[in-house]
């Protein structure tokens, strides 16, 4: 049924095909620029303005008191101080007693995503994504937590890091957000998760960067970082595609601070591989060369960390046709897929590391998803699944918290904890904000429009 489903869904192509769904690398031209004149010379670092455009927590207050650094508004300077207003102690312990957006019947979750800019993504998927599993995911009915059901704010951040905080300050202040979730977007993740930070806000996302957010006593990484990623992906190529000869080998990565890590982490892991750092603002097409001559391959595999945008333009005009290899995940929306496959074919087979299996496979690794699905009356696709299995992981997260749930028993709760959902990957967050280590392998068929289906499953290792 979802296989069929996901193959009816792949054929239709957008109008404009390389619009497309992106979560967690694309965004506007200059978008990071700006970002980084509001008050950030390396994005997610430390480095607040006195007017607060990205006012910090600081690296202080560890000893359980709040420090002299962001003074709870976002209005501070950066400081060298850690709390915002709540103590935060050696022990991760922040806000202790603050029940914000708890009541005796409801807990109030916050989400942000990018429905607008340079690639939208479908408002009707996050309308319905939100609500699908704690409306539907107890046998059809409400999922209830110490008698409490779960009620969702969302809104667009438009890929605009200023415009993250924005509409988390939002969320958390006038809406009595109780914890936010980062649905996309690097930069955008880094700039709300500081902001929550600074006020004791508890902060879950999909692992994107790991530059400046380790030290945020707020966050937590719901699937593998990019530099977590790249070395498991070396040895991937290496044992899986059979490709051992650096020189065959060529990494595609977009030149922001954002990817430094992942080119280390790839870069120390295979020696000897050639590396483009294209500027953001380049089109695609414009890389193609670097890889074909003519028809001949100048490398037989290529991993690519850039928009889908420049990805898919590059795909197009590489005649060569190379495997593809990524991390991520933007790259394994199936209208990546299915656009890859309408406009000549060039990433046919390839594959990319995701927090969840494909879509197309949804039904065999949770049923439950299809049964809300069919209850809530609606077609979902892989944006709507990704929310799900993110859901299940911070259902599991507030249960672990118990009945008297404030911010700080959370924080407490969550911190050196391991959380197991079939969805998302298994986490540990013993040993810090990053807790996965696991992936699932997609690869792009071409078959019926193009689609994703699942190479593996939650593996550690290759």
């Amino acid at each position: 049924m979802m296989r069929a489903l996901a193959r009816r869904r792949a054929a239709v192509v957008l109008p404009a095909a390389l619009v497309l769904l992106v979560s967690a690398c694309g965004q506007y031209d200059g978008v990071h620029d700006q970002f980084v004149a509001e008050g950030g010379s390396n994005p997610g670092v430390d480095s607040g303005t006195d007017d607060g455009t990205a006012g910090t927590t600081g690296n202080g207050g560890t000893d359980g008191t709040t420090g002299d650094g962001t003074d709870g508004s976002g209005s501070g300077g950066s400081g060298d101080g850690g709390g915002s207003g709540a103590d935060s102690g050696g022990d991760g312990t922040v806000g202790n007693g603050d029940t914000t957006g708890v009541t005796d019947d409801t807990i109030t979750i916050g989400i942000h995503a990018p429905l607008t800019g340079a690639a939208p993504l479908r408002q009707d998927s996050f309308e319905t994504g939100k609500d699908l599993y704690w409306q539907y995911g107890n046998d059809g009915g409400p999922v209830e937590i110490y008698g409490r059901t779960v009620e969702t704010v969302f809104a667009d951040d438009q890929y605009r890091p200023s415009t993250a905080r924005q509409v988390c300050q939002t969320m958390a202040e006038e809406q009595e957000a109780f914890a936010l979730i980062g649905a996309g977007g690097t930069d955008q993740i880094q700039a709300c998760a500081q902001y929550a930070a600074s006020e004791g806000v508890p902060y879950l996302s999909t692992g994107v960067t790991e530059t400046g957010m380790g030290s945020l006593d707020t966050y937590f990484a719901a699937s593998m970082t990019y530099r977590q990623q790249a070395p498991m992906l070396a040895d991937y190529i290496r044992n899986e595609l059979g490709v051992t000869d650096a020189s065959r080998v060529a990494a595609v990565i977009t030149n922001t601070p954002n990817f430094d890590d992942a080119v280390s982490g790839f870069t120390d892991a295979f020696p000897g591989v050639e590396v483009f750092r294209p500027d953001k603002n380049e089109r695609g097409s414009s890389s193609a060369g670097n890889l074909c001559t003519g028809t001949a391959k100048n490398y037989d595999v290529v991993f690519v960390l850039t928009a889908p945008t420049f990805y898919l333009e590059m795909a197009a005009a590489a005649a060569c046709r190379p495997t593809y290899v990524g991390v991520g995940v933007s790259m394994g929306l199936d209208q990546v897929a299915s656009t890859g496959c309408s406009i000549g074919g060039g990433t046919e087979n390839a594959r990319f590391f995701n927090p969840t299996p494909a879509f197309a496979d949804a039904g065999d690794y949770d049923p439950e998803f299809l049964a809300a699905a069919d209850a809530a009356g609606i077609e979902p696709d892989d944006v709507v699944w990704m929310m799900w299995g993110q859901s299940k992981v911070l259902h599991q997260m507030l249960e672990k918290a118990g009945e008297h749930l404030d911010r700080g028993a959370f924080l407490n709760a969550v911190s050196g904890s391991t959380f197991s959902t079939g969805v998302f990957p298994d986490l540990d967050y013993g040993n810090g904000r990053f807790g996965a280590t696991q992936v699932s392998v997609l690869r792009n068929v071409c078959d019926g429009g193009g689609h994703y289906v699942t190479d593996y499953a939650f593996v550690s290792s290759f």
